[in-house]
């Protein structure tokens, strides 16, 4: 569950008393993760909340919540090709994750202001009816949202291979697997982390579509 700030900071003013060695190493990471959602709610960026223990994803802004995702499906992994593991994936939870990008990247928008032709008298001007946000931003079927330092999420809604044909799911496998190779055998591996989450494919697109960039990350720790 995602505490408010208020009752953290509540439990952390109120343990006055001595504290096994445990229970200090477990106020000093509450007292941690405070301030580091105390300091993604002072800052001007856009942040995303992960809680695996909720499965919720939370857009966020300046501590408002603007958009709710629920989380049908969570995987963790570390990318290995040939038993190999590529980077070392320790204290990825808890950590602010900065610089998270689209990949494909989302279209930009590019607004042009243009007058009119002139048209003779009696004429009715055609008026151009914008695109809806479906026809302006197709999403694909699987993206990656990626952070500097090395994790991605990887968003695809269910069923989605399920829906490919056999010469299709068969391609993909080998381009991604193609993919995983190359990075494993090179000296700087794009992904430590991967996050595999399941949204329904409303709240895919809608994050895709909504996802501003230079986006940071917040995944929270159990408990």
């Amino acid at each position: 569950m995602i505490a408010t700030l208020g009752a953290l900071a509540l439990f952390a003013a109120t343990a006055t008393a001595p504290a096994a060695p445990e229970d200090l190493a477990r106020l000093t990471a509450a007292n941690d993760l405070l301030a580091k959602q105390v300091a993604l709610a002072k800052g001007k960026e856009f942040y995303l909340l992960l809680d695996p223990s909720e499965r919720t994803l939370h857009l966020m802004l300046k501590g408002a919540l603007l958009q709710r995702y629920t989380v049908t499906g969570l995987e963790v992994g570390v990318p290995r090709v040939l038993y190999r593991t590529r980077a070392d994936a320790a204290d990825w939870e808890g950590r602010v994750w900065d610089g998270g990008r689209l990949d494909p990247a989302r279209p930009l928008d590019r607004v042009e202001v243009q007058a009119p032709p002139p048209t003779a008298e009696g004429t009715e001007l055609e008026v151009k009816v914008p695109p809806t946000p479906e026809e302006k931003y197709p999403v694909p079927s699987r993206y990656h949202i990626r952070f500097a330092g090395g994790l991605s999420i990887e968003v695809r809604p269910p069923g989605t291979d399920s829906k490919k044909g056999l010469w299709e799911r068969l391609t993909s496998g080998i381009g991604t697997w193609w993919a995983d190779a190359s990075a494993a055998v090179g000296s700087g591996p794009a992904d430590t982390v991967r996050l595999h989450v399941v949204l329904s494919r409303e709240d895919a697109a809608s994050l895709y579509r909504a996802l501003p960039p230079a986006t940071k990350l917040l995944v929270l720790p159990p408990g």
